[in-house]
């Protein structure tokens, strides 16, 4: 169950505080106005809007203090050349860094290792946010996403983990995003790049792929000794583009994309491969250990083919990442 789950969890938080506490969150100091003078234009003409989870989201000028929401939403921003426009990141403990960007992440300010706070939010003076799910902003631990825009904080969700689409999202997401992104932050030409590189490294696990047999695989998580599934939406077209067939499709409910899950359902599946998230070294130890033990009679650990992938591995850019990774483990044959 990753960050993006837990959203019943969630603790309330007092309503008395006020929503502009901490400073206003969209002021810039004269330094940003400097850097924003002498930096390039990508093209945009603020003001700038884009649909996102069937909200228009609108930027009146360039932003400069972003707060970026989960790991690979760092990574994206800093594939976008925007390691100077990010205010802090939070939800660091939920993968490590990829190591092409792990320098430059490790500068950016860490707000919050998991879930942020109301104060701690406001406190870093965003003026744009970028986010991997709805479910925090609930009005109670954080402002509501229409509370920040209220303030001149416009908030951009991963379209892949929209929640009337979740249960349905593909690959395609991630171009969805930059798109948008380059359009919304005024980096058009580096989204294009990235946009380009990414149907190029698609199109090649595609290619490498073609006439093979789907590989049966099972999508898991284990929090707190609960085993999860991990199916639909952009999980299953994940597996489905890396070669494989995610038999946890039918135990997810529509429209979602996980749900708890026996040890007995998973045994009857009975998949070839188990591929498990895990955020940290002793997460991947200790889950390994955990369907070692519990599923030994399963074809996957007779054949010894666990796949432990970061939690990252399966949104915006790392879900590319995550997909050549994974098709090279399911078909290392094949490339």
């Amino acid at each position: 169950m990753t960050r993006r789950h837990r959203a019943g969890a969630l603790v309330l938080s007092g309503m008395a505080l006020v929503l502009t506490a901490c400073g206003s969150p969209a002021a810039t100091d004269t330094t940003d106005a400097a850097k924003a003078a002498a930096r390039p234009s990508g093209g945009t003409v603020y003001p700038a809007q884009v649909t996102n989870c069937g909200r228009t989201v609108r930027v009146d000028k360039e932003p400069e203090r972003i707060v970026s929401f989960f790991p690979s939403n760092t990574e994206l921003l800093l594939r976008l050349g925007l390691k100077d426009r990010i205010a802090g990141q939070t939800w660091t403990d939920q993968s490590p860094p990829k190591p092409a960007y792990a320098t430059d992440y490790r500068k950016v300010k860490v707000l919050a290792p998991g879930e942020i706070g109301r104060e701690a939010l406001l406190a870093a003076r965003p003026d744009f946010i970028l986010a991997d799910g709805e479910y925090q902003f609930d009005g109670k631990k954080l402002p509501t996403i229409a509370e920040l825009a209220k303030l001149g904080v416009p908030v951009y969700i991963d379209s892949a983990f929209c929640p009337k689409t979740t249960g349905t999202a593909t690959l395609t997401a991630t171009t969805t995003d930059l798109t948008a992104l380059g359009t919304l932050l005024d980096v058009q030409p580096a989204a294009r790049q990235a946009t380009a590189e990414t149907r190029e490294r698609l199109s090649a696990v595609d290619k490498a792929l073609t006439g093979r047999p789907a590989t049966t695989a099972a999508m898991v998580q284990i929090v707190d000794k609960q085993l999860y599934a991990l199916a639909g939406g952009l999980y299953s077209d994940i597996v489905r583009r890396a070669g494989g067939r995610n038999v946890l499709d039918d135990t997810v409910p529509k429209g979602s994309n996980f749900a708890p899950l026996s040890v007995e359902a998973l045994a009857k599946k009975n998949p070839d491969v188990l591929i498990y998230h895990y955020t940290g070294a002793a997460d991947r130890a200790a889950s390994a250990k955990w369907l070692r033990t519990h599923l030994a009679a399963t074809a996957a650990v007779r054949g010894n083919r666990l796949i432990a992938v970061p939690a990252a591995d399966f949104s915006e850019l790392r879900a590319v990442d995550g997909t050549v990774t994974l098709a090279k483990s399911l078909h290392p044959d094949a490339f």
